[in-house]
C-alpha cells in the first residue's frame, strides 16, 4: 500500500479514456488502440506527477466544453481527482452499510426528511424524529 501514497487518480480524461479503452475493446481490428488507451489511463491514474496531470485534464475538460456549454452543459473545472483514500473510505461505508443492514431499517422522516435508523423485528412502532419531533407509524 506504500507505493500508493501519493499517486493522481481518477479524473475526467482518465475517465474518458477507460471507456474509450472498453469501447476499442469490442472489435478486434480496434484491439490495439483499447489497449493503448488502457495502458495511458492506468499510467495517468498512478502518476506522481500531479502537476502535470491536473494541466492535462484542464486541457481536456476546455476541449470538452466547448461542445457541451451549446448544449447548455459543462464539467467544471478544479473537480479533484478520486483518490486511493477515496475508494478506501467508500467502501468502509458501505461494508458498514452492510454489516448494519440485518439489525437496522434506515427509513426517512416523511415531514422533514431526516434518515432515522430503527432496530429491525420489533413490530409495528411509534417513531419520532430527532429533528422534528413527527411521530409516525411504521413497521420494523
Amino acid at each position: 500500500m506504500k507505493f500508493l501514497n501519493g499517486i493522481y487518480g481518477i479524473d475526467y480524461l482518465t475517465l474518458f479514456l477507460l471507456i474509450l479503452s472498453s469501447l476499442f475493446n469490442i472489435w478486434t481490428i480496434t484491439l490495439p488502440l483499447g489497449f493503448i488507451c488502457l495502458i495511458l489511463s492506468f499510467f495517468r491514474m498512478l502518476s506522481k506527477n500531479h502537476y502535470k496531470r491536473r494541466s492535462e485534464n484542464q486541457s481536456f475538460v476546455r476541449i470538452v466544453n466547448k461542445p457541451l456549454g451549446k448544449l447548455g452543459m459543462a464539467l467544471p473545472y478544479n473537480s479533484n481527482p478520486i483518490t486511493m483514500n477515496d475508494f478506501i473510505y467508500g467502501f468502509s461505508l458501505l461494508g458498514n452499510k452492510i454489516k448494519n443492514w440485518s439489525q437496522y431499517k434506515i427509513t426517512k422522516c416523511p415531514s422533514c426528511g431526516q434518515k432515522l435508523r430503527l432496530p429491525r423485528r420489533k413490530g409495528k412502532i411509534v417513531v419520532t424524529c430527532r429533528r422534528c419531533n413527527n411521530k409516525f407509524d411504521l413497521r420494523t
